[in-house]
């Protein structure tokens, strides 16, 4: 029987933003699914417009005491001037990320690349296109001239190439096409003047390539020079009929069947790009099609398999039509599973061990120069694209992070030393494939923030606590003492509290008496938040690996200094040190919530009084119109988890299938950014399981799930938990865990068995506790039910 976690449709895509993403961590592909004329946009993770530059401003060692001075005593107006002057980068902005080019196929058509060409599937009747998001294949079957066509593709992970294969059922039907360009991809389209009732698209386009050449009847290859990094992608084409070589691109002729391979790489990956295409793609060719099939479903699925959210029967209607149906007051709970589903796709194709992290668009963006230039942006995104890897058991993908850690602790430590004359390692608000921490862009609601480094550094500290992999922290735990060295140097004393000055509360700004407005600030909360979490971890660190105790014993008096959260006349969590008035009430940025999600410092058990606060803030920024979609909504989806609130989490988990979702369930409306879609993936786990404070099995289960079921989610201590639920209540737990030792639940007392046996428990003041063996499933159940 076919399962439930498809995307399929009717139509192929119109634009871009409807097109179907496959990727297996470096390579990306966008494609749109036309039968006549088809475009397939390509990514590499490594082509970034340029090579590392040193940004790093050695004039604001100097200046640092006087724009302290000027925040100090108010006068705000001088202080962003300095910083303005002296802070920034130089040049203000790092590397940006860039699109490969397009993959350009015609099936039996006259003249299909000329000038002005859009894709289309003139002809074609019985279209159907779908995704399997457990195997990472797409399908496509259609008719042309009464003849059935079939094409299959996927980006193969361990073969490192894209595969497409295209059957006709008649032998000899197919004559193809196959161009590669590097344009601008655009969608719009206008009336052909001179071929009155037809469109070509809009504007004149202009090749962004040194190279586009055949080098022999079956290999066509594209390279070019991105500001220094060169690059290369190459096809392959393997047939039953016959090839010729017009040399500015390949023909497949008179065939029943056709195969194409494709691969990419630039000098950030390799020395020679062009020796390093042809190594994969003569190894693909050799292994072959079948084989490599295979090989690909047996990776994919094997991590896609590992966690599955079942939440009833699926509509048997197309995606797009499930949507629609979803908008006008449909109820379809399993569109929620799917949606899951495509957020562990999105990770599994676009973030693979030895692969850069994903970026504001994965490996799925199109434009030379995209939208705040598609890199790491360390105030929200980046971290909320790895928020569902250890809940949802794609613990190993969790490296490309790391990696990237890795590569900024170098450059960070620099950036510390000529910019601050600091110990240790910074990083402000962005970073790019390089690992760039100098501050970028001018702008001063979030330039002078130093603070994106800790967070990412809280990324290593959760990565343990998920898997209690030792050796990982022994080998990252260098980088976190940096980091926490840093603030020991930039932390300074202000009425007996050790404050950050200056500071922003991330993209925000508060209206001064006079009027003025401004972001700049002395220890927004969400600094407070962050470090006191980062000095908690390194301790715990430490203490585990046997080190830095003389460390240990500073950072606690340090965290003990930090100011402490504090509430507001309205009830709210305040996110600077005192109530200002908010310049925009709105703001969808939650940066001072940070300490309830993805923090834990603020939650049920321990600050209940501030858990109101959190509920309160969020409530007033949303009267103001927040969080009505992309990645705030994502956050606002995990904060009302951790609140306990299974009706906000119902209301706006649908809110984001409804509002803020394309045809094919990407966040991209109108702009594509990937956290949203991973955000929410995170929430949705994160109604089902939280373990910040102990195992809690549905803490947040969204109303209108009466029923359902969610196989391998993981919880930290390294247990993975399978629930089962019924009438909006729990019906059967299973937690296997890794290692031996306690395990504490929160709630009513359950039964506990293990092998048929009985488990006694021992009732806590937030639940009960039982012992386990690792290796072993203990399954949970209700006292009533036995």
């Amino acid at each position: 029987m076919k399962h439930p976690y498809h995307l399929s449709f009717y139509k192929p895509a119109s634009t871009w933003y409807e097109a179907l993403p496959l990727g297996n961590g470096r390579l990306g592909a966008m494609v749109y699914g036309h039968t006549a004329v088809e475009r397939i946009q390509l990514n590499d993770d490594s082509l970034w417009s340029g090579t590392f530059i040193d940004r790093n401003n050695p004039s604001l060692k100097e200046k640092l005491p006087e724009i302290r001075r000027l925040v100090l005593v108010g006068d705000l107006y001088h202080a962003e001037e300095l910083i303005m002057q002296y802070m920034v980068g130089t040049p203000a902005s790092m590397r940006h990320y860039t699109t490969l080019g397009e993959l350009d196929i015609a099936l039996n058509q006259h003249l299909p690349f000329a000038t002005g060409w859009i894709p289309n599937s003139n002809g074609c009747e019985d279209y159907y296109c779908d995704l399997d998001l457990m195997n990472g294949i797409l399908s496509i079957t259609h008719r042309q001239a009464g003849v059935r066509y079939c094409r299959e593709m996927f980006v193969s992970y361990p073969a490192q190439v894209m595969c497409i294969r295209f059957v006709s059922e008649k032998p000899g039907t197919i004559n193809m096409d196959i161009m590669l360009d590097r344009t601008v991809i655009s969608d719009e389209t206008v009336p052909d003047e001179r071929r009155p009732g037809q469109r070509v698209r809009r504007g004149w386009p202009t090749v962004n390539v040194d190279f586009i050449r055949t080098m022999d009847e079956r290999t066509i290859l594209m390279r070019g020079n991105e500001s220094g990094v060169e690059f290369a992608t190459a096809v392959r084409v393997v047939c039953d009929g016959k090839l010729q070589n017009p040399v500015s691109q390949l023909l497949a002729r008179n065939c029943g069947e056709v195969i194409l391979y494709l691969a990419s790489s630039t000098t950030n990956r390799s020395e020679d790009p062009v020796s390093e295409v042809f190594r994969l793609l003569d190894a693909a060719e050799k292994k072959g099609y079948v084989a490599l099939r295979e090989e690909h479903i047996n990776d994919f699925s094997n991590l896609m398999w590992r966690c599955v959210l079942d939440l009833g029967p699926s509509p048997d209607k197309p995606t797009d039509e499930r949507i629609a149906a979803l908008r006008a007051g449909d109820n379809d709970p399993a569109l929620a599973a799917l949606y899951f589903q495509l957020g562990r796709y999105l990770i599994v194709s676009g973030s693979r061990e030895g692969s850069a992290p994903l970026n504001l668009q994965g490996i799925w963006n199109a434009d030379f120069m995209p939208i705040w230039d598609s890199k790491y942006t360390l105030n929200i995104n980046l971290q909320m694209n790895y928020w569902p890897v250890e809940i949802c058991n794609l613990s190993e993908l969790h490296m490309p992070l790391m990696e990237l850690l890795g590569k900024m602790h170098e450059k960070g430590r620099e950036t510390a030393r000529v910019m601050y004359g600091m110990r240790g390692m910074v990083c402000h608000h962005n970073t790019d494939f390089y690992g760039d921490c100098a501050p970028q862009d001018r702008y001063m609601a979030a330039t002078p923030w130093v603070i994106g480094g800790a967070w990412l550094g809280l990324h290593v500290w959760e990565h343990y606590l998920f898997t209690k992999d030792l050796n990982f922290l022994r080998e990252m735990y260098p980088i976190l003492r940096d980091i926490a060295m840093f603030y020991e140097d930039f932390l300074i004393e202000v009425d007996g509290k050790l404050v950050t000055c200056p500071s922003v509360s991330p993209e925000n700004r508060y209206i001064l008496p006079d009027g003025y407005d401004t972001p700049m600030c002395v220890s927004p909360a969400m600094d407070n938040q962050i470090l006191r979490e980062l000095f908690a971890a390194c301790i715990e660190a430490a203490n585990l690996l046997g080190v830095d105790q003389e460390l240990t014993e500073k950072w606690l008096e340090i965290s003990q200094r930090l100011p402490k959260d504090k509430i507001g006349s309205k009830g709210q969590l305040l996110e600077w040190d005192q109530e200002y008035p908010e310049l925009t009430p709105g703001m969808g940025h939650v940066s001072h919530l940070f300490a309830c999600y993805p923090g834990k410092g603020i939650n049920w058990r321990d600050t209940p009084e501030l858990m109101n606060a959190v509920r309160k803030s969020l409530e007033l920024r949303m009267e103001h119109g927040a969080g009505k979609k992309g990645w705030p909504l994502a956050w606002y989806i995990n904060i009302f988890a951790r609140l306990l609130d299974g009706e906000m989490t119902d209301k706006l988990i649908r809110r984001m299938l409804i509002d803020s979702t394309a045809r094919n369930l990407l966040n991209a409306t109108p702009i594509f950014q990937i956290d949203g879609n991973l955000g929410a993936t995170a929430g949705i786990a994160e109604c089902l399981l939280q373990s910040h404070i102990a195992v809690h099995f549905l803490p947040a289960l969204p109303v209108s799930w009466q029923e359902g079921s969610v196989k391998g989610l993981r919880a930290r201590g390294g247990h993975e938990v399978d629930i089962k639920w019924k009438g909006g209540k729990l019906v059967e737990a299973v937690v296997t865990p890794q290692f031996t030792g306690p395990i504490e639940v929160v709630g009513e007392l359950l039964k506990v068995e293990c092998e048929g046996s009985s488990v006694p428990i021992v009732k806590t003041q937030i639940g009960f506790m039982f012992f386990a063996e690792g290796g072993k499933a203990y399954k949970l159940t209700p006292v009533s039910n036995t």
